[in-house]
């Protein structure tokens, strides 16, 4: 026997998932992968952006004080200027204004560094900037800025080498002032050059620091991660190994249950054959003592009763055998109440046997639904779970056993619950309590098939059987079933 579609259905998928897990993992790290060099780019860009931010700001203010220079070394000329030369020219030597800007120029060249900075001076005189040598720098160099009054300025890596600086991106702080009378013709210019090498130098240090880290973060992440990805990828391993070995646990109980209800509808057409010619003559006999005994009115009834008792075996076992076939039971519109009290008659004397309470409860002035079945199917069930409840509360209370049945509604549906007073059931022997040939009661008091044609009498009539232990003690047996169409009146 295969076993049920999705038990198969089951095993197959088992089978195929560690194929599936494999490229589901390997999709996942290599999109993890991408992720993480996308946000390792991200922050590396953010990064940069940060470092550039700050150098710009860092050059902003090496420029300011680069202007602030500029501003001190043209007050000091324009002093030196003003002061004039300290001793008067004789003739063919240059003009006081020459000699005293010479003299100015060869004062300031205490101050500059030239291979760090430098100044620059842009007399009247002078086509453009000139050095404190005097040597002409080129004559555009810083003309637009000066024309536009600019207080600070960048040169270019070659206009700086041009100078004599190192061939980095220098900064220009700029100064004027103005020596005699107002005008144009009189203005000078002081430019304070100095090269950004080492503003350039840390931008680019830090640059480098910054990614580093960024990099080990990185690598780091990526390490942990596929160090996680391979525990993951292991712990995935041996849950796929734990659903293969439940799936074949499952399926090994499956056909088990498979082999035992095969087992029981065997037995059970063996035993509507051989029963069916004892009770055909029981029934023959019972309906030849009707006719002899008419005058006897206590031995008709007891005939009457046998009669009965015959025919009602002989449906059950008709109704058990169309169940085992696969047949639909019939679909008669029953009233609850008369299923119990059916069932209750039939037990009667097995509860007065062991002394044991039967109580029947129904709600109170309520219409009971209606239901569809089968009237001695469904009465067959009610006394299987009957049996059982007396059974449990005689063993438990033998002076005080106690048993009830209740019938209600729920939902469009109708409850019988079975409840007894005696030991209860353990959450193992309930899981297993509707498979064939199970039992907890000694060797020789059950044969395990009770609630297993209970059970199947149920689902038969699209109904579920639920077993369960009840919190004070005692076992609780409770059968849904679907109503019908309409209600019946309570009591009819």
């Amino acid at each position: 026997m295969d076993g049920p579609a999705w038990v198969q259905q089951l095993m197959s998928r088992a089978k195929e998932q560690p194929l599936i897990w494999v490229a589901w993992l390997r999709s996942r790290s290599v999109k993890l992968v991408g992720w993480t060099l996308l946000a390792v780019l991200t922050i590396a860009g953010l990064a940069m952006w940060d470092v550039k931010r700050r150098h710009a700001e860092s050059m902003e203010d090496f420029g300011q004080h680069q202007e602030r220079l500029a501003r001190s070394l043209a007050a000091h000329l324009e002093t030196l200027l003003s002061a004039g030369p300290s001793q008067p020219s004789q003739p063919g030597q240059p003009s006081p204004t020459a000699a005293t800007l010479a003299e100015a120029l060869k004062r300031l060249q205490q101050l500059q560094q030239p291979e760090r900075w430098l100044v620059l001076v842009w007399a009247p005189s002078t086509p453009g900037f000139v050095t404190l040598t005097g040597q002409p720098t080129d004559p555009q160099l810083l003309r637009e800025e000066t024309q536009h009054g600019l207080g600070t300025a960048r040169l270019h890596r070659d206009a700086a080498a041009a100078l004599g600086l190192p061939r980095r991106a220098a900064v220009v702080g700029l100064a004027s002032f103005q020596v005699g009378p107002p005008g144009p013709a009189k203005r000078y210019w002081v430019a304070a050059v100095a090269t950004a090498a080492r503003a350039r130098d840390r931008e680019a240090k830090a640059s480098a620091l910054t990614l580093l880290s960024i990099v080990v973060a990185a690598l780091v992440v990526l390490v942990l991660g596929g160090i996680a990805l391979h525990w993951q990828r292991q712990e995935l391993r041996v849950q796929q190994a734990l659903a293969v070995e439940e799936a074949h646990s499952r399926r090994e109980a499956e056909l088990e249950r498979a082999s035992r209800a095969a087992t029981l509808g065997t037995l059970a057409m063996g035993i509507t054959h051989e029963l069916s010619t004892p009770l055909g003559i029981i029934t023959g006999r019972a309906e030849q003592l009707v006719t002899r005994l008419a005058s006897d009115e206590r031995g008709l009834r007891s005939a009457q009763v046998i009669q009965e008792q015959a025919i009602r075996m002989g449906q059950v076992i008709r109704g058990l055998l169309g169940l085992v076939r696969d047949q639909a039971p019939s679909a008669n519109r029953l009233c609850p109440e008369d299923i119990c009290r059916g069932a209750m008659d039939l037990v009667r004397h097995r509860f007065m046997a062991t002394k044991t309470e039967l109580r029947f409860e129904t709600p109170t002035g309520a219409a009971l639904p209606a239901i569809r079945g089968e009237p001695r199917l469904l009465e067959q069930a009610l006394v299987n779970l009957l049996i059982n409840a007396c059974d449990a509360a005689w063993e438990a209370c033998p002076l005080h056993g106690q048993v009830v049945l209740r019938v209600c509604e729920s939902e469009h549906q109708v409850l019988f619950r079975v409840t007894d007073n005696g030991a209860g059931i353990s959450e193992e022997a309930a899981a297993r309590a509707m498979e064939p040939f199970f039992t907890t009661k000694p060797i020789g008091q059950g044969t395990g098939l009770g609630l297993a044609i209970t059970h199947e009498i149920v689902k038969s009539h699209r109904g579920s059987l639920r077993i369960r232990a009840l919190p004070a003690g005692g076992t609780c047996a409770e059968i849904v079933l679907l109503q019908a169409e309409e209600t019946i009146p309570h009591g009819n």
